[in-house]
């Protein structure tokens, strides 16, 4: 009989130790599942985000605007070529010589310009859009927390692309902006997840 109820003790001792060594795997599993998903839904949205604006709006090319084939008299020497005659055959005078891409270019780059302009204010949108809808179903783990960075990575994207055509103000009020909105997205997260655990 004191056999016996040495095992049942040795038994109950150990038996806690396997569920907690049991529920602790599972809770890996789940974080490590989570976290790969979360990742993936983040490089998928990255690349849906940037073909779809691709195939609606697509990029300004340079062979669009400056044709490599255009004919171009070669002087036998420098002297040849004076401003004036490279004014006549469309081009630019530059430091002595002759640029016949000037103008095109200038299009290209107001082209280009144009096309980040809006390529900003549609991740803008986008970003803002999916931050309120990962916000709204944030229980759904990971989805709710993946549309969140996604929708952060939107914002970023879109003014990385478009930077250089924003102000030392602008930027700053942007970055400010950022930084403003991760911090109150930080604080309104640990409260959702505070209250998801406590349910």
């Amino acid at each position: 009989g004191g056999t016996k109820n040495k095992s049942e003790k040795s038994m109950r001792r150990y038996c806690p130790k396997q569920k907690s060594y049991k529920t602790n795997s599972l809770l890996i599993y789940m974080n490590v599942k989570n976290l790969v998903l979360g990742i993936g839904i983040i490089i998928v949205f990255a690349l849906v985000l940037w073909q779809g604006i691709e195939a609606f709006y697509p990029s300004p090319q340079w062979d669009g605007f400056c044709d490599e084939s255009i004919e171009k008299p070669i002087p036998l020497d420098r002297e040849q070529l004076t401003q004036t005659e490279c004014e006549e055959q469309g081009g630019v005078w530059k430091n002595n010589y002759c640029d016949y891409y000037s103008e095109c270019q200038r299009e290209f780059d107001e082209s280009k310009d144009k096309h980040t302009k809006i390529v900003f204010i549609v991740s803008i949108i986008v970003g803002i859009v999916v931050i309120i809808l990962g916000y709204s179903i944030l229980s759904l783990e990971p989805v709710g927390s993946a549309l969140i960075a996604s929708g952060i990575w939107a914002i970023f994207y879109g003014s990385a692309i478009n930077w250089r055509n924003f102000s030392s103000v602008i930027r700053f009020a942007l970055l400010l902006l950022a930084l403003i909105l991760l911090i109150w997205l930080a604080m309104r997260l640990n409260r959702t997840v505070k209250k998801i655990k406590k349910k």
